[in-house]
């Protein structure tokens, strides 16, 4: 575990589901264009970025648009259909090497953002577990497009869900402690939601039959116990994949903000301004 310091950041940009692979070269210039203007010196990326093919060139056209700016990420399923887990976090290790401004969240580090507020993050996983479970035959598109899921059968890909929704928690654990000892606030960047209640479907509460492939509930029980032990901190969980805003705390101390965006559309959920108060919008996106 490693802290790490940015320039003392006071408003962040949020970005998340861009699905750069699907959008027009003229949507993909205005959000660039967007982040060259933007007074944001911090922007943070929720996952879903494009797809394995074209995610190294998508995160590099990112890193030019930035210019000064760092640039956190955390990776979404969407990011290695067409490959694997292994071969695409190689490819982006690759990538944010020769990119100074890029930074893969999910190693280990405490990002300060100023005094009191700090980033923590790590990709999440839908884990499964939630709704009707292994017994939903809604369609998961995750299992035949990333290769660690062909070739399993049912049983057995509802198993590695639940594998990676764990690996997620068990992270989380690993650095939310420490993070919250030396932080009043700490933001948390995921892909999915954690609560149930924060996982919605065009915009209504997820059906049970979908909720399996919305939701990473152990991320969840961490963060509700957690939350409930450093009562005095204030966490705010930034997260997407479901493609429906939702604003909700689950605790008083305790928010979790879900990105809404149309696939192909590609646009940032607005400029924040972070303290040890939480996360307050300077603009609309």
């Amino acid at each position: 575990m490693g802290m790490r310091t940015t320039p003392h950041t006071k408003q962040l940009l949020w970005l998340t589901d861009l699905h750069l692979d699907r959008a027009r070269p003229e949507s993909k210039a205005a959000l660039y264009e967007e982040n060259r203007r933007t007074v944001a010196d911090t922007l943070l990326i929720t996952g879903d970025i494009s797809t394995a093919k074209q995610l190294p060139l998508h995160l590099r056209e990112i890193a030019a648009a930035s210019e000064s700016k760092q640039v956190f990420f955390v990776l979404g399923n969407h990011d290695f259909y067409g490959s694997s887990f292994a071969k695409v976090d190689s490819c982006v290790a690759g990538v944010c090497r020769s990119h100074s401004n890029l930074r893969h969240l999910g190693q280990g580090e405490i990002i300060r953002l100023d005094e009191e507020t700090a980033l923590v993050g790590h990709r999440g996983w839908a884990d499964g577990k939630t709704g009707w479970g292994v017994r939903s035959f809604a369609r998961n598109p995750d299992f035949g497009a990333i290769d660690d899921f062909r070739g399993l059968d049912r049983k057995a890909a509802f198993k590695l869900l639940g594998r990676l929704g764990s690996a997620s928690a068990v992270y989380f654990r690993s650095v939310m402690p420490y993070a919250l000892t030396c932080y009043k606030h700490v933001i948390v960047a995921t892909h999915v939601p954690p609560m149930t209640s924060a996982a919605l479907y065009d915009g209504k509460p997820c059906d049970w039959l979908r909720q399996p492939f919305y939701c990473n509930i152990a991320n969840g029980a961490f963060f509700h116990a957690i939350s409930n032990i450093f009562s005095r901190n204030l966490i705010t969980i930034l997260c997407g994949h479901t493609h429906s805003a939702a604003c909700v705390n689950t605790t008083p101390n305790l928010q979790i903000r879900v990105g809404g965006v149309k696939p192909g559309h590609p646009r940032s959920q607005g400029v924040f301004e972070v303290s040890s108060s939480g996360m307050r919008a300077k603009k609309s996106p």
